[in-house]
């Protein structure tokens, strides 16, 4: 089969989870992978660097080095987004931008893949503009209230009065941040809707003439709503396109190395991110015992 997708990788400390976010991929899903590139932020936590796995990947991995910091800062300024330097700081944008290939995968770096995903999507994805794991429904109202889910988000579209009733009914934890994020005018899709970036097929055929700089969506990764990649989507979805809701748990674990299942405390907390660390490189050497013979350095 031909290599139809390139990969977008977020570096932001973890370099142990990244080798096995990439080695998993790379062994499951390698026969549809062109390049992967890589945007190590211009901000570490404490001390990160990429080590051995520029060397290792070789040719294959592009590095990125974006000009400005955003962390998890909102990016809510469309004019700014205009702006090509600052465009490109967001995660995921460079590749969005440089890729020559059809389709582009985007991952967290703390996943462990277990299965085939890429290929999985490219066989469920049809005519949508990407395919993955459509949620944040464990914080939504209408989840709560049984009202929509990953696969009925199209179905449930509720007026700007229904959604407020919704809301002070079944009140989420981010509920404080509904009134300012939900518009009158467009309340749907609603403010936890988003395909997660941890793992995402996209469309690029049908994404770059929809999308800044080529389109009016903000970019996937400006943390505009709520979280990274809701803006995209609620921008997409309402210009009429469709994305595919895909549940990847069975080729892919998120935060696997977590004792919490997400990615984030580690980042403030060095005993937390030292003990996923520890237990990623004990992975590698476990499981990829033929990278580290080759060279993967990861201390």
């Amino acid at each position: 089969m031909s290599q139809r997708v390139d990969v977008a990788i977020n570096f932001y400390g973890k370099p142990a989870q990244t080798a096995v976010t990439l080695l998993s991929l790379l062994r499951h899903s390698g026969e549809h992978i062109a390049r992967i590139h890589l945007t190590v932020e211009k901000r570490q936590p404490f001390g990160a660097e990429l080590l051995g796995l520029n060397a290792y990947f070789g040719d294959r991995l592009t590095i990125h080095k974006p000009t400005f910091w955003f962390g998890v800062r909102p990016t809510r300024n469309r004019l700014l987004m205009r702006w090509g330097a600052y465009r490109r700081s967001l995660r995921y944008q460079a590749a969005w931008e440089t890729t020559d290939r059809p389709y582009l995968f985007i991952t967290h770096n703390d996943m462990l893949y277990t299965g085939d995903i890429i290929g999985a999507l490219l066989g469920r994805i049809g005519g949508s503009i990407a395919a993955g794991p459509v949620g944040q429904c464990w914080n939504c109202p209408a989840s709560f209230a049984g009202k929509c889910g990953p696969d009925r988000f199209l179905e449930f579209q509720p007026s700007y009065l229904e959604w407020q009733a919704l809301a002070q009914r079944f009140p989420g934890p981010r509920a404080a941040h509904y009134e300012r994020m939900v518009a009158p005018q467009q309340p749907w899709p609603l403010p936890e809707c988003r395909v997660n970036e941890w793992s995402v097929l996209i469309d690029m055929v049908q994404a770059w003439p929809a999308t800044m700089p080529a389109g009016s969506a903000v970019p996937f990764g400006a943390l505009f709503g709520l979280d990274i990649g809701t803006q995209w989507f609620h921008d997409v979805v309402n210009q009429g396109l469709s994305v595919k809701h895909v549940d990847v748990a069975p080729f892919a674990t998120h935060a696997w190395a977590s004792s919490t299942g997400g990615g984030h405390a580690a980042l403030g907390d060095r005993a937390t991110y030292d003990r996923e660390e520890a237990l990623a490189k004990a992975f590698v050497q476990e499981h990829f015992r033929e990278a580290i013979d080759a060279g993967l350095r990861l201390d």
